[in-house]
Parts: C-alpha cells; sequence; structure tokens
C-alpha cells in the first residue's frame, strides 16, 4: 500500500497566513495589485500513520480509525505576474487521494508480523484505491466585469502537461480460522513507473510487468477551470468562493496496466508471506492503457472578519467527498504585518503564519514533533507589486 509522495505546489491566497489545505486559488484578480508573485504551498495528512512514513516503511504502528481512513495531499509552486485586472503564471502541481478501511491497513502491516492476524479468527475485508498524479501548466484569469462594488469575480483556464500517474485498487478478504489464513483478492495498478519484463524472461517475479509486445508511452496534455468570487457584506466582513479544477482532465498514452489475482487458502504463520501452503493460485495479466483522467474539483469558503487589529477567519475546503473545517485568529502587528493562529478539524492541525510586506510564510502540523505527525503543511510566498 503506497500513497504517492507528497508535493510541493502554490495558490495565489491573498491574506492567508496558515498553510493552505487544498490550495485552492481564491483571490479573484481584479482584487490583487499589479505586480509579481511566487508562491509554495504544499498539505499532506493522513488517518493511520506518520505522514513521513505513508511512502515508505513502517517506523511504528499504525493506529487507523474504525470505517473509512484517507490520505490527501496536494501541492502547487509557480509564479504569476498581475495586470490590471488579468494575470498569467507557470506553475507544477501534484495531486494525491487515497481511501481504505482499517481492515486493509491491519492486514497491510501484518505483512511483517503475521500473528498479528493469525492469533485470532476473524474476517478481514480488503478495499484500497488511491489516485495520484502531477503535472505542469500555463495559467490565465481574467477578472469578470461585474457592476457591483461590493461583489467581484474572476475566471482562469489553466493549460495542462500531464507528467506522472498511478492509480491503484485492491478489493478482498482474508479470512483466518483455526491459525490459518485464506486469502482472495484482486490488485491493479495503472502505473506510469512500472518497468517493462519480457515475457520470455525466466523466474517472473509476481509484481513483473510482463505484456506480449513493448510499446511507448507518451504523457498528453489537458485543461481545468478556476473561479473565484468575493463579496464584501460589510467594511468588516468579506466572504470569499472558490472553485478549481472544473472540467478538468488529463490524458496518458500506453500506461502500463498489472492486474494481479490471488488465491490462497490454507497459509499458516510459518509461511507467511513467501511459502504459501495448500490451495495457491498467482494470476498476473499485463497490458498498456489510455487514460482520461477526470480531475476532481477542489472548492473553498471563507468568511473574514476584521476589527481593527483583530482578524477572524473560518472556511471550509473540500474536494472528494473530504471537507475540511478551519478556524483562525489573528493579529494585525503593522499597516501591512499579521501573524495568525488556525485550528483545522478533520486531521486536528494547528497552523501558525506570518505575513509581513512582501514576505508569508506558514507552518501546519498536528504533533509538537515532525516525525510522528500525520499532518504536515507548510506555505512560503513573495509578492513584490508595482
Amino acid at each position: 500500500m503506497k500513497f504517492l509522495a507528497l508535493s510541493l505546489g502554490i495558490a495565489v491566497a491573498a491574506n492567508a497566513t496558515a498553510a493552505d489545505l487544498l490550495a485552492v486559488s481564491t483571490a479573484p484578480v481584479g482584487d490583487l495589485p499589479r505586480g509579481v508573485s511566487f508562491s509554495a504551498t504544499a498539505f499532506a495528512a493522513d488517518d493511520f500513520i506518520a505522514a513521513k512514513d505513508i511512502d515508505d516503511h513502517w517506523s511504528q504502528p499504525a493506529s487507523p480509525r474504525p470505517g473509512r481512513n484517507l490520505a490527501v495531499a496536494f501541492g502547487r509552486a509557480g509564479m504569476d505576474y498581475t495586470g490590471h485586472g488579468w494575470s498569467v503564471g507557470v506553475f507544477a502541481r501534484g495531486d494525491a487521494f487515497g481511501k481504505t478501511n482499517r481492515d486493509s491497513i491491519e492486514v497491510f502491516q501484518a505483512a511483517a508480523d503475521p500473528l498479528q492476524l493469525l492469533d485470532s479468527d476473524r474476517r478481514y475485508g480488503l478495499d484500497y484505491e488511491f489516485t495520484g498524479f502531477s503535472a505542469y501548466g500555463l495559467r490565465l484569469a481574467l477578472a469578470l466585469p461585474l457592476a457591483s462594488e461590493t461583489v467581484s469575480g474572476s475566471v482562469a483556464l489553466n493549460l495542462l502537461k500531464a507528467d506522472r500517474l498511478r492509480v491503484e485498487r485492491v478489493v478482498g478478504e482474508v479470512v483466518v480460522e483455526d491459525g490459518k489464513a485464506n486469502i482472495h483478492g484482486v490488485r491493479t495498478l495503472l502505473y506510469d513507473g512500472l518497468d517493462y519484463t519480457s515475457p520470455l524472461a525466466p523466474n517472473p517475479g509476481r509484481s513483473d510487468f510482463r505484456p506480449a509486445t513493448r510499446e511507448d508511452g507518451d504523457v498528453g496534455y489537458g485543461y481545468a477551470l478556476d473561479f473565484a468570487l468575493r463579496w464584501q457584506a460589510s467594511p468588516e466582513l468579506r466572504v470569499d468562493l472558490a472553485v478549481n479544477d472544473l472540467l478538468g482532465k488529463l490524458s496518458w498514452k500506453n500506461v502500463p496496466l498489472l492486474t494481479q489475482r490471488v488465491d490462497v487458502d490454507g497459509i499458516s504463520a510459518t509461511q507467511w508471506p513467501t511459502r504459501p501452503g495448500g490451495e495457491a493460485s498467482f494470476r498476473n495479466a499485463s497490458r498498456y492503457q489510455d487514460v482520461d483522467l477526470d480531475l476532481d474539483p477542489r472548492m473553498r469558503l471563507a468568511a473574514t472578519w476584521t476589527r481593527d487589529v483583530v482578524v477572524l477567519g473560518a472556511s471550509l475546503s473540500a474536494r472528494s467527498g473530504v471537507v475540511l473545517p478551519e478556524f483562525s485568529a489573528g493579529w494585525r502587528f503593522a499597516e501591512e504585518g499579521i501573524i495568525a493562529l488556525s485550528y483545522e478539524t478533520r486531521f486536528d492541525s494547528i497552523g501558525i503564519g506570518v505575513r509581513y510586506g512582501p514576505f508569508q510564510f506558514a507552518l501546519r502540523a498536528d504533533d509538537a514533533d515532525f516525525g510522528a505527525a500525520k499532518a504536515l503543511g507548510a506555505t512560503i510566498g513573495l509578492n513584490y507589486h508595482f
């Protein structure tokens, strides 16, 4: 069970002082000053293991929650030039989203210590899925011609060049009876990182990609729309709504697809995992597949209340059925300076951010020990106004 490693990313988010959870672009370009900006933001979190271990060896026992367990990561990095009512920019982005159940995590972890499973009779249902990709892009945003002094908005077109892709799915069951396990499942792995192995090569491995003929893969292009709307309800209250990746799509050609079917009956502790006893069947199928990936829209709804030097905020960030509520409180210590604390309730992470003049920096974690934290985020930014 591997989740895509965390990628860095960028978001233009005016007045943001905490690590942007899903890197959603929120500011209408008509409200941004003319100039050049660089920013990068990244956030990764999961329900069951330290974030640093999620794509590596698990250095500590997993602690999954009952029911659905999530892992989410998004990052973006790049530069923008903003004119009067328009902006253009280049960026790189990475996106990863996975969900599984508690049983799948316990079975995966027990591969190194099967006695965790075989000492009591039980049925484990396997259900795991993951989608991760990266891309490069060009973004052009235009202010919406709204006839209102309190409402502003923008729409942006993103032209994308696809990069990496990994889509994985596991379904099945493990039934433990009298100290032995019966394993039945199917794993599909659509991954551009699979290396070709000739079908004539001797001693095939269980994870070898062995299609009849070798094909050259090719990454394609894609697109996505962004939308932002801002309502200045009063001098103190502002409401922002943004939706990114509307109607988004990316394409790849000839991506390696490996399908693994496993049926093992009667595996004991001494035989796990390399010497299955009883009746065993391992069947692999290898082929290439073209992929048109529909991007999941990301949304952020935020309200900001400002009175003198106090700034209070509340927001909801969402994607793929995951909702991340956040609350913040800030203090303006200079005309262009603010420091703020925030709390994100889904993964219990706390953020601290500082913006002073053109500089912005923020960190987020759910544990003071970053090595044990299940949620980690960071944002940096630099804005030069003409």
